[in-house]
């Protein structure tokens, strides 16, 4: 079933105050997106008996071109260190903050959301200001909201039902809560 078709499926299930037939709901496909697990399976794979094309010797390597090593990376260019360097098995880097389409529309691959960012938060203010999304207009900071979203409002369906949040706690034990 087609996420349209499913979403259309449970909205009119909703509006008229009828149960859904479960076994609609879960025929709902799913999977991964803007990922390619053969790639990182491929690593378990023996190396061909030959030599590397290229070899280079840096001082730092990142691991991961997701949002925390684009993340060290920039520290590290924004501290004077530009000997290292970052491996991404993917096409391109990003992990699951970066954006894509469904059926021509723009939207993010994973649940990632950049709220205004308080007083305290200046090394987000200053990553904002290189990327033009923060900026001085009579004396006052601006930012591109375009891009941010103020108050992210998420809802889990966990057990048959919709709940607020992203943490499941309907049908949770209590030391589960706890933790």
């Amino acid at each position: 079933m087609q996420r349209r078709s499913a979403l259309a499926l449970i909205g009119s299930c909703v509006l008229s105050g009828a149960s859904c037939n479960q076994s609609a709901i879960d025929s709902i496909d799913g999977g991964f997106s803007g990922t390619t697990p053969e790639r990182g399976h491929l690593l378990r794979e023996p190396w061909p008996d030959r030599a590397p094309d290229t070899t280079r010797t840096v001082h730092t390597l990142i691991a991961g071109g997701g949002i925390a090593g684009l993340s060290a990376a920039r520290a590290l260019r924004l501290d004077g260190h530009d000997d290292f360097a970052l491996l991404e098995l993917e096409d391109h880097a990003g992990g699951n903050s970066r954006g894509g389409a469904v059926l021509g529309i723009a939207c993010p691959l994973g649940a990632h959301y950049l709220p205004v960012p308080g007083d305290d938060a200046r090394a987000v203010q200053d990553f904002l200001e290189e990327l033009g999304l923060r900026r001085r207009v009579a004396g006052r900071w601006q930012y591109d909201e375009r891009h941010l979203c103020h108050s992210p409002q998420e809802r889990l369906f966990f057990h048959g039902q919709w709940q607020d949040g992203l943490l499941p706690v309907q049908g949770v034990s209590a030391d589960t809560l706890a933790q």
